[in-house]
């Protein structure tokens, strides 16, 4: 029997010197922004890519049309625990639970503030669907 490499995106067998080897990939939880006051709220956004930039600027994936909102003013990334808030340098600042931030890794329940749009952080449970 040849030695094969585990097929990326496969949780099939495959066999190493006559051993089935078994790759499961872990899945990232599912994780939903809800948007609940500000210009756009209320509304819901599914995160499921590594990084939603929240902005001004009409090509920002999250577009807050408000003059208190930088044109790349924060954004959301994927990381080992969920997503991280990370305020990219705007003018009035990113609030995470009323507390002034530039990085934080977000808990489920927390508060955001970008401007004068509000957002609640959601992890979502197994049972749980977007």
């Amino acid at each position: 029997m040849s030695d094969q490499e585990p097929k990326k995106g496969s949780d099939e067998a495959t066999a190493v010197g006559g051993i089935p080897l078994y790759v499961l990939h872990k899945r990232t939880k599912q994780c939903l922004l809800k948007q609940v006051k500000g210009p756009g709220a209320p509304r819901e956004l599914p995160l499921d890519i590594d990084e939603l930039i929240v902005g001004r600027a009409p090509e920002s994936h999250l577009f807050l049309d408000s003059h208190s909102v930088s044109r790349q003013h924060a954004a959301l990334r994927r990381s080992q625990a969920g997503y991280q808030c990370v305020d990219l340098e705007s003018s009035n600042g990113v609030f995470v639970n009323a507390a002034k931030i530039d990085t934080v890794e977000l808990k489920d329940g927390d508060s955001i503030q970008i401007g004068d749009a509000l957002f609640l952080y959601q992890e979502l449970g197994p049972d749980q669907k977007l």
